[in-house]
Formats: C-alpha cells, sequence, structure tokens
C-alpha cells in the first residue's frame, strides 16, 4: 500500500471516520437491499456475524474511556479487533444475503478500513511514543497469528506509557517516517 500523504511524521492526521461509517453502512445496507437470504445462507453466515460481534463490544469494552493505551481483551490478540469485528459482521451480512453488489462494495470497505487503521496507528504512535511501538511490534494488526500479549509484556508497555509525557516520546516522536499501521485502542 502506498503511504499515505496526509501521515507527516509529528502531526495527527484525521482518522477518516465518515467514510469509513458511509462505506460499511452501504456495504451492509446493499447487502440487505440487494440479497435475499435462505435458511443455509443463515446457518454459513450466523458464526461471522456472532464471532464478529461479540469482538466489536468486546473491543469497545476493552477501551473504556480511552486514556491509556488498550493492552487487555481483544487487544492482547490483535491492535486493531473493533475493525476486524465489523468486517467479519459485514462478511456474515454479504454470505446471509448472497448480494453481490454488496461484496463489490466490500472492497473499497476494507481499503478504507486498513488505511483508517494506519492512521490510527500513526495517531497513538505520537500520543503514546515508545509504548506504542514496541505494542506494535509483538501484537498483529488484524489476523491473530502470534500468540497474545503476555500480562509481563503488557504490564511492561503499560509502565512505558505511564512514564511517557503526553503526547508521546521516543522513538514516534522524533520519527523520520510515520509508524507502520497498527491501531491499538486507548484503554481505560
Amino acid at each position: 500500500m502506498r503511504e499515505d500523504p496526509e501521515a507527516v511524521p509529528g502531526v495527527p492526521v484525521g482518522e477518516m471516520p465518515t467514510a469509513w461509517a458511509l462505506l460499511v453502512v452501504g456495504c451492509a445496507g446493499g447487502a440487505l437491499l440487494t440479497g435475499e437470504f435462505s435458511r443455509a445462507t443463515l446457518r454459513a453466515a450466523a458464526p461471522f456475524l456472532l464471532v464478529g460481534g461479540l469482538l466489536a463490544l468486546a473491543a469497545v469494552r476493552a477501551v473504556g474511556r480511552g486514556a491509556r493505551l488498550a493492552l487487555r481483551g481483544p487487544y492482547r490478540w490483535v491492535r486493531h479487533p473493533y475493525f476486524l469485528g465489523v468486517t467479519l459482521m459485514l462478511v456474515g451480512a454479504i454470505v446471509a444475503m448472497r448480494s453481490l453488489p454488496a461484496l463489490v462494495l466490500l472492497i473499497p470497505t476494507l481499503r478504507v478500513t486498513v488505511v483508517r487503521a494506519a492512521r490510527e496507528e500513526h495517531n497513538l504512535a505520537l500520543r503514546f511514543g515508545d509504548a506504542y511501538l514496541a505494542y506494535r511490534e509483538r501484537v498483529p494488526a488484524f489476523l491473530p497469528l502470534r500468540p497474545p500479549l503476555t500480562a509481563g509484556a503488557a504490564a511492561e508497555i503499560a509502565a512505558m506509557a505511564s512514564a511517557a509525557p503526553e503526547g508521546g516520546a521516543g522513538a514516534a516522536s522524533g520519527a523520520a517516517e510515520p509508524p507502520s499501521p497498527n491501531p491499538a485502542a486507548p484503554e481505560e
């Protein structure tokens, strides 16, 4: 993926919540308006809908008020569990409704989700500095392909985040290039 022209080192960027929300709603709405379901497709879609919904709820719960870096719950496994949960629910809606237009809309939705995640990571690296960079090194962005963050590693990263002055510290604030995508939501 190309570098985001808005991600300037040391400067927060907009995370595109409106564009992302419109694409998600358009994709889900497209599935409902253009598709038709059967019992078989509902059964096939149920795991995506259930797991995606529970993951998104767990992510929101783990973030809390957003005062600290989220290192617990689903954020131990992936840096962007909310985006992953919403994506799983969209796939479930597309499978349930057998909708080709919604499947086509899923492609730009995924693209904007990845860009939004990259921008969120850029901002989190600015806010939490080396603590976020350490978190990003240990936890995958979207797919839980590694063991989860251990309690000891989470405590070490939390201590780094607490010690950093507001606005981040260390490598993030003086980086020559913007951090790569890694949205871990702030924690309660």
